[in-house]
Formats: structure tokens, sequence, C-alpha cells
């Protein structure tokens, strides 16, 4: 595929990389050869390059006059700011690597991350000092007070010296360091400015907490071409509605959003002249293709924090909602970066069939800060690479190799559920879903509630008002999945919720009939309310061994089969008086629509009746 909008590389980043050992000397040769142009810009506030490098040569000086050796870990304690970034380049001139703390968070977790990472000082604001006691702490002022440290004085770089630690949740809910090198950072960030041709020309949007390791994507192959970074603030920051118009306001050329979020905005207006040319997202399931009218290229990056952000990406082709071609895939390696798809063997697997992904290459960091056992269980050598001391990382994601080289995501090896016997994979649900012009995003769960079988649960952020009613959606899918696909309950949110990184927050997903979540149409959501739907439901509610069954519930996607079937046309024809077959539950398997037919063939019956046979019919058998 030709991408116009993405300029050619520049062969002179590489070349003054190949002279960098470290990361923030590549930002200052920038800065160097861009010292008036505006690196950073905060609302009415900017940095300009050789402002920027100057100062975070004095906060570095700070930190070496407190005693601050190279090698050790300097936590960053502010919110997304000029000044957050500012202290990042500093830890890394002084020698250092840097783990984000987010002031947001309860005073208990930051020094419980602080003392898994083993800081030696963390640069905070004066009046957030008394949060980190025990620790040294230096003020973000402190770039103001000190003489600039000349750079030959710096301490010096390796490549394989630690750049920062990010945590991850963990599987096991413990928080996991990972440390990231500035080989591996600077071999993502040539990658990044060749592949996205970025120059000093570019406005690049920084939104992501830097507790995300995301956000080094939008500081550091920008910084390092000499473009200018302009911080968006907290509330534009959680409105898709309002993220578009600061894009545009802010003239915004490369924009990373979260992935829920970039959905719903591939869903509204842009204008054609638009300055956007790159809308990246990641670090969940795509579910949505880009419109042939948007004025910009999305990217689909994916790779786990282990392996330097971003380990695979590609172009998502733009696609009609009525073209469907399942999930977009998650594109090639980026340069350094190998995949292996791999067996329970761990032997390669075949074209075309499905293998857990495992990453190696530049990309693959050093592990787990602390925890060598668990480093070992999951960075192992590389027996595919004839290379000293090569070695990949084990995702636990699935993929398979397209015939176009490209790579398909799979899911999670655990996200894959079976509803009724039917292995049913969740994203394929919900990629359908997003198809339904009323969609603006969707994810499915399966959920087991007490007192229900398994059953699949659609959570939906309409695309506007009014939103499609749970029929329509329902009808819908079915025009694409077989029937055991699709949901047993539709929720409406206003916004999907997202942790801390940017990801659906599953856990915070309500259950369906909640305070608080709405479903796609509360008329179509209601109980049973005519005598004959009452009855119906009595049924079939005996037959399945449940209760509280609703009007527009499918009898078949609550668990019943043929042979539960025959059963309720049994009990219909003897409770109802009427001639019903196994074909009319098929075609109508919800109450509303069995008993609409039920009262079609009582009707039918009517005129051949006396008034005293439809009075026994209606009051049902003697009990």
């Amino acid at each position: 595929m030709t991408v116009t909008k993405i300029r050619p590389p520049h062969s002179s980043i590489r070349e003054v990389a190949s002279t960098c050992a470290g990361v923030h000397q590549i930002v200052r040769a920038a800065a160097a050869a861009h010292p008036r142009a505006v690196a950073l810009r905060q609302g009415q506030r900017m940095l300009r390059y050789r402002d920027l490098d100057a100062r975070a040569r004095r906060l570095a000086g700070a930190l070496i006059a407190r005693g601050i050796r190279p090698g050790s870990v300097v936590a960053v304690g502010l919110e997304r700011s000029i000044e957050q970034v500012v202290a990042t380049l500093a830890i890394l001139n002084a020698g250092c690597a840097y783990l984000a703390l987010d002031p947001a968070d309860p005073i208990a977790r930051r020094r419980a991350l602080a003392a898994d990472s083993g800081v030696a000082a963390v640069i905070t604001k004066a009046e957030w000092q008394d949060d980190y006691v025990g620790l040294m702490v230096v003020s973000a002022d402190a770039a103001d007070l000190a003489e600039p440290v000349a750079a030959a004085a710096l301490p010096r770089t390796a490549p394989d010296d630690l750049a920062y630690i990010v945590y991850t949740s963990g599987s096991t809910g413990t928080p996991n360091g990972v440390e990231i090198t500035h080989a591996n950072l600077i071999n993502f960030l040539l990658w990044s400015i060749e592949a996205f041709g970025i120059t000093a020309a570019d406005v690049a949007s920084h939104a992501i907490g830097l507790t995300f390791d995301v956000a080094a994507s939008e500081i550091w192959p920008n910084l390092a071409a000499g473009a200018t970074i302009t911080l968006v603030d907290e509330t534009v920051r959680a409105s898709p509605e309002l993220m578009r118009r600061w894009l545009l306001d802010e003239g915004v050329t490369i924009a990373t959003i979260p992935m829920t979020m970039a959905e719903l905005m591939l869903a509204m207006p842009w204008p054609r002249d638009a300055s956007l040319r790159l809308m990246l997202t990641g670090g969940d399931v795509l579910r949505a293709y880009p419109r042939e009218e948007l004025p910009f290229e999305l990217v689909n990056n994916y790779g786990p924090s282990e392996c330097t952000i971003v380990a695979t990406y590609g172009i998502v082709p733009r696609r009609g909602r009525d073209e469907h071609s399942g999930l977009p895939s998650i594109g090639r390696p980026i340069s350094g970066a190998i995949i292996h798809l791999l067996d329970n063997e761990r032997q390669p697997v075949a074209l075309g069939e499905e293998g857990e992904i495992w990453i190696g290459g530049k990309a693959v960091g050093r592990g787990y800060r602390g925890k060598p056992t668990l480093t070992a269980a999951k960075f192992m050598a590389d027996p595919f690479v004839d290379e000293p001391g090569a070695r990949m990382y084990r995702t636990g994601d699935r993929g398979r190799w397209l015939e176009s080289g490209e790579l398909a995501f799979c899911g999670r090896i655990d996200n894959q559920t079976k509803i009724r016997g039917v292995r049913i994979e969740l994203d394929e649900v919900a990629l359908a879903l997003q198809r339904h012009p009323g969609v603006g995003s969707a994810v499915v769960v399966a959920r087991d509630d007490p007192g229900s079988d398994r059953y699949l649960a659609a959570y939906v952020v309409p695309a506007a008002r009014p939103a499609p009613s749970d029929t329509d959606l329902r009808e819908f899918l079915a025009g694409f999945l077989p029937r055991a696909y699709l949901p047993s309950a539709f929720v409406l949110l206003d916004r999907m919720p997202l942790t801390r990184n940017g990801k659906v927050d599953y856990a915070a997903l309500p259950p369906p009939g909640a305070i608080g979540a709405g479903t796609g149409n509360a008329e179509k959501r209601r109980l049973p309310e005519s005598s004959t739907e009452r009855r119906l439901a009595a049924i079939v509610e005996g037959v399945l061994g449940i209760t509280g069954i609703a009007a527009a519930d499918d009898f078949f996607l609550l668990g019943g089969h043929s042979i539960l079937a025959t059963q309720v046309i049994v009990q219909s024809r003897e409770d109802f008086g009427v001639a019903l077959t196994l074909r009319d539950l098929f075609e109508a398997p919800t109450i509303e629509q069995f008993a609409a037919v039920i009262e079609a063939r009582i009707i039918a019956q009517v005129a051949a009746m006396s008034s005293d046979e439809v009075a026994a019919i209606l009051a049902g058998p003697a009990r």
C-alpha cells in the first residue's frame, strides 16, 4: 500500500544516533540543530530547544550535586507538564534511569513502587515532598537555580544502561517493573522517525500519562527529530469531541490516541484540510477501520511494555462498514524486532496457523526489576537467532501470519470463551458489532453472574443519539454471525471505562441491568406484561430452570436447544390450545415474538369459536 502522508526517512538522524550511546545525547543534537524551535508547548507556555537542553542540564547538575550516582533510578513525581519532560531528560543527562510516579495515585502505591525499584531520589513539587518521607527529594524548581553542567562534564552513558523503568499490572496482581535500556529505546526512536517520517515541521500530541510506556513514544522520537510536542490537559483528553477540536486547533500532525477513544474519533466528521496526518493507536484490540474520507492514516501499533512500546505496526486499510474482513492486522515487525509464532512445544507453526507470539531482537528489554525468577520464566534464550545472548519474550498473545506478510492478532491465550459448547472469540463479535453505523465503540465479555449460565454481554458506546436498540443490534449481528455468537445482553455506556494506561477496564464494566448501565432500548428490556407473555415466560423459565426472563430474551441464547425447545412447544400447545411447531420457536425465539405468534393463532381461531371457548383459552387450563 502506498501511504502518501508519511514522509520519507531522514538518514541524518541515524548518523547522529551512531555517535550517541544515550537518548538524551540525540535530543541534545536536535537542540543544537534547532535551538530556537519550540520543543514543548502547554497552553500559552512554551519552551524552545535551547532552553530545554539548558534546563535539563541544570537539573542534572542539581542531582549530581546531591550525590546521585550514575546508574541510579530517579523517580519523577510530577503531573504531565513541561516540567515533567524536563525532569526525565535531566535524569538521563545525569546518567540515571527514570521512573514515573503519578501524583494522583495513593501515597502508599507511590512509596511501594519507589521502594521496589530502589529509587535514589524523587523529583517533585515542594508541596508534595511530604509524600516521599525517607527519600531524597529534589525540587523540580532546581532547574531554575543551578548553572547548566557542560555536556562534556556529564556522566558517560553506555547502550546497555537503563533508560527507564515502567510498571505493569502483572498477572498475579503484583506490579512488575520492566527495565528498558538506552539501546532498546534508541532502536525504537530511530524506527519511529523513519517509519513515520517525523521532522522538525511536525507537531505531536502528548496526552498519555508517563506511567504508561506509550508516553515515551510521544516524547523521545519527536524531541530527537526536532518536532514540537504540545501537551493536552486532563479535561480535553477525557473527551473524544474535545480531543478532536484540540487536535485541529493546535495544528497537530501526529497524535497518539488510546484505542477506545480512537475508535470513537474515527466515526466523527473531519475537515479534509486537517493538519493531522497520522493517528497512532495501540495497547488494546482494534475493532474498527477508518473510513475512506478521513484525511489521516490510522496506524495500529502492537507491543508489550517488556519489548519497548511497539513490536509490530501496520497502516490500517480504509474500509466501508459493509466490508467484513476480520480484525485489522497488527502489521509487520518494526526494525530490530523479530516475531516468532510458536506452538506448545516452542516450535514454529505453519503459515496461517495460530501460535503464541514471542518477540526477539533489539526490542526486548532487560527484564523485571528485582525478579530474576519471573524474568527467567518470561525472557528466554532465542534458539532461532544465531547471535550470542539473543533473547525472546513470551507475550501470552496468539497470532497467525497472513499471506500478505502481516500478523493477524488472534487474542490472548485466555481470551476465548465457550458458550454452550461453542468456542467463541470475543473480539470477533465486537468487530462485527462495530460495523453497525450507530455503534462508536464496543467490547464483548463472557459473564458468569450468580444464578445464571455463562452468557455474552456487549457494552456499547453509541456513535450518536438516539442509540440503536437491543433488537436492532441483535438483528444486525445475526446477518454476520452464528446464533451462538449473539450477545444475550446489550449495555449502553456514555464512555468505555479505561484503566490508567488507556485500556478497557473490564473489571469496571457494570453488570447488565445495574444502575447507571443503560440498555439499547428500555422498552425492549421490559419484563413480560401481557397474560400470554407471562404464561409463556413461566413455561420457558420452568424448562430452562431460570427466573427473571425478559420479554426480549432469546430462548436459544439463554441455553435452549432443540430438545428443550420441544418441551416448550409441547407445554405451550397444552397451555394455549393452539397448533405450534419447532419452526415457530426457531423463527420467533424471544418471549415477545413467540407470544405474538401464539396470539395470532388464537385470533385465527376466534371466528370459529363461541365466546365461552375463547374465555376458556385465555384463562388457561384448570389448575
